[in-house]
């Protein structure tokens, strides 16, 4: 619906002038039979009145004057046509119109005042056109011959045919590759390929406070064309770069133009590896985007990504073929010209290099001018897509980008691996340590309870469930996390008076599980124990071995590249142990300090990962450490009234280990990389373990129990549940 406005066009004028402020409103070319002939300048002469500033007076006029109908639109509208009279169009916010937009006769006004924008698919018969605010895509039908303002705050994209010219405020913006007049900016200027370059019929001026936003691509970039003079005075030229592999060196036109005037006074370059160069031309302007001197390794955060960094092995810069997608400025230049063209004055660029080329002389520009456009000759592309896509990426980016292609996560599978077989050798422990006493046995004026199933010549089975996981690495960044889930059997007999003797077998499953990475580690355990029972002193030995097949996958995802990367691969384990403890304990308690000394050993096969242009070759790896172990166990059997025993038990330990423990993986990019070494957590030196169980003894023969368990070290964390059933015969 539409509303008429209740107060005098003239208040809307004041309104208007004072949001402008001086801004500039568009204005369009005046007919040769409307235009006055420019008055004698002397010394006593006011300047003329500027454009702006006409333009502005022209708008003050339409507002207040009598004629002017003002017509407001606040919800959506399917197609309107204008009165005869002067009318003024207003678009406030929910105001839309799917169809045509008509001023009709008379002269016409359109207001673009919504903040949420919109898009306006066919507008005729306007004058002008005024964008308060909001963010709007227009497509005119050779509308607005008395121009165009984009207020700050504002933003147009002209996908069709503007005859005036257009002003756009510091603070407002415009793009699309429509036609328009002249061009004058004082704000954000954008030219991408999505919404293309605009066509300026008249003159294009980039004022000292512009800012033209300029995106390259691989395949080339969009030209500004301008049929009159293009006015750099200082503007800014910041680059963006499209995802993409891009050459070593590459070269774009930005504008062209029947003359240029100026330079552009910053050349704003975020990527960390290339440099942005500007040429100026008498008639073009061109971008030369190439390799600059900062090494990889200089922008790396970490260790691990500076020693992939250090790998990288860049491609030679070797032409290739001429590339016909795109055109480039001459690029031979005399060198006696090159020494007589003038030295250029300082100019601010946030690039290292020196930004950017100063003006050729009128001499050599006039014979580069005049020679036939050349087409870009490419310098060759890194081997490697992922390398490719590393060197065009920007200073944020490219530590992140270096961090994925290092895959630091690979370094921490011997812990992983290592943790998650930890609950195999405690079920081991746990089934050997209820064989410790044998039934009613006393020593001196102490007993111990009865804490196993069987009598002195019987033997036993046992089943046992695990559940386990915990954090390698407490870096946010890259933790390892890792979850267990298994079963082991067990069964054991008596040899004589103090042996004990046992095997078990086992399987469980571990998922792995770190920022863009995921494994899957299925694990297969045979081992075998023996215990010694002498009096209150028992001496456990044991061994397992268990073999893994392990997979991979790792994601690698950064700006202007995406790969999917599979590993497989084999690694074998292997732990052993002796313990001894003493059993302090009288009646049903036990109390016994413990020592015991361990063996783990770990060996991983040679991999590469299957995938694209990031795909590793992982090298085998081999770790063994030797540890010590001393705690404390108490337990007690409590006898119920249904003849059931239940028996509460804790244990605490701390844990030393010996020799190297850090951890370090060989690696190599399958394509353009050397090796290098990544470091994951290291093993812990010292770590604290504790045990909290609970047994109930069914009868005679049939026991289940249940227990937690943690380890905490410097770098990791681990915790499981166990749950145990226990048969003897």
């Amino acid at each position: 619906m539409t509303a008429q406005y209740v107060f005098a066009p003239k208040h809307l004028a004041l309104a208007i002038s004072l949001a402008m402020g001086c801004v500039a409103l568009a204005n369009a070319e005046q007919s040769a039979e409307g235009t006055e002939p420019p008055p004698s300048v002397d010394a006593t002469e006011v300047p003329e009145t500027s454009p702006k500033e006409k333009a502005v007076q022209r708008l003050q006029g339409f507002l207040s004057d009598a004629s002017t109908v003002p017509i407001t639109f606040t919800a959506p509208e399917t197609a309107f046509n204008g009165t005869d009279v002067n009318d003024l169009i207003i678009l406030k916010d929910g105001a839309s119109f799917t169809g045509r937009l008509d001023g009709g006769k008379g002269d016409n006004v359109l207001l673009l005042d919504a903040a949420n924008g919109g898009t306006l698919s066919d507008t005729r018969n306007f004058n002008g056109l005024f964008i308060a605010q909001g963010d709007w895509t227009l497509s005119p039908k050779g509308s607005f011959q008395e121009g165009v303002l984009v207020n700050s705050g504002a933003a147009l994209t002209n996908l069709g045919s503007i005859k005036g010219h257009v002003y756009v405020q510091k603070g407002g913006g415009f793009a699309g590759k429509g036609t328009v007049g002249n061009l004058e900016v004082d704000g954000l200027l954008t030219v991408n390929e999505a919404l293309g370059s605009p066509r300026v019929k008249g003159n294009l001026h980039l004022s000292p406070t512009a800012e033209l936003a300029y995106e390259v691509t691989p395949g080339g970039a969009q030209t500004i064309k301008v049929d009159g003079t293009a006015q750099l005075e200082g503007a800014t030229l910041k680059i963006v770069a499209a995802p993409g592999e891009y050459p070593q060196s590459s070269q774009y036109k930005i504008i062209e133009a029947r003359e240029v005037k100026g330079q552009f006074g910053r050349i704003e370059n975020d990527l960390a590896f290339m440099t942005a160069t500007a040429q100026y031309n008498k008639k073009s302007v061109g971008l030369t985007y190439a390799r600059n001197e900062v090494e990889l390794p200089s922008v790396a955060t970490t260790d691990n990504g500076r020693a992939i960094a250090e790998s990288i092995i860049e491609a030679p810069t070797a032409p290739l073929s001429p590339s016909p997608s795109a055109s480039a400025l001459p690029s031979a230049i005399p060198a006696s010209a090159v020494a007589s063209t003038p030295a250029a004055g300082p100019v601010a660029s946030s690039s290292t290099a020196p930004l950017p080329s100063p003006m050729l002389d009128e001499t050599v520009t006039a014979q580069i001018d005049e020679a036939p456009e050349q087409p870009i000759v490419e310098l060759a592309k890194p081997a490697n897509a992922a390398v490719a896509a590393l060197l065009t990426s920007d200073k944020t980016t490219a530590p992140i980008a270096l961090e994925q292609l290092a895959a630091g996560s690979n370094a921490n599978l011997a812990k992983a691996t290592l943790n998650s077989i930890m609950p195999v050798s405690a079920s081991m422990l746990s089934a050997m340590r209820q064989l410790d006493n044998r039934s009613g046995a006393t020593y001196g004026s102490r007993s111990s309870p009865r804490q196993a199933a069987g009598g002195e010549d019987s033997g036993r089975v046992w089943i046992q469930a695990l559940g386990h996981g915990g954090n390698v690495d407490r870096n946010v960044d890259t933790t390892l996390k890792h979850a267990t889930q298994g079963l082991v059997m067990g069964a054991d007999w008596r040899l004589d008076e103090q042996w004990h003797v046992g095997l078990l077998g086992g399987k469980s499953q571990t998922q792995l599980d770190a920022r863009q990475y995921d494994g899957d580690l299925d694990s297969w355990h045979l081992g075998a124990y023996a215990v010694r029972q002498d009096g209150p002193l028992s001496l456990r030995l044991g061994a397992t071995y268990a073999r893994h097949d392990g997979s991979s996958t790792r994601r690698v995802a950064f700006k202007g590249f995406s790969d999917r990367l599979k590993g497989n691969y084999d690694a074998t384990t292997q732990q052993a142990f002796a313990e001894a403890g003493f059993n302090l304990g009288r009646d049903h308690l036990t109390l016994e300090p413990f020592a015991s000394l361990g063996y783990q050993r770990y060996q991983r096969d040679t991999y590469s990962e299957k995938g694209g242009d990031a795909a590793l070759k992982v090298y085998g790896q081999t770790r063994d450490n030797f540890s010590s172990t001393f705690g404390l166990r108490v337990a007690k059997i409590n006898s119920l009234d249904n003849g059931m025993h239940l028996t509460p038990r804790l244990s605490a330990g701390w844990k030393h280990t010996f020799g190297e423990i850090e951890s370090d993986t060989r690696q190599q990019l399958l394509k353009g990389g050397k090796r290098f070494e990544v470091a994951g957590a290291a093993l812990d030196r010292n770590s604290l373990s504790m045990e909290a169980g609970l047994d109930l003894g069914l009868s005679a023969a049939h026991t289940l129990g249940v227990g937690l368990t943690g380890e905490m070290g410097n770098d990791s964390r681990t915790y499981g549940v166990a749950g145990q059933w226990r048969m003897a015969f």
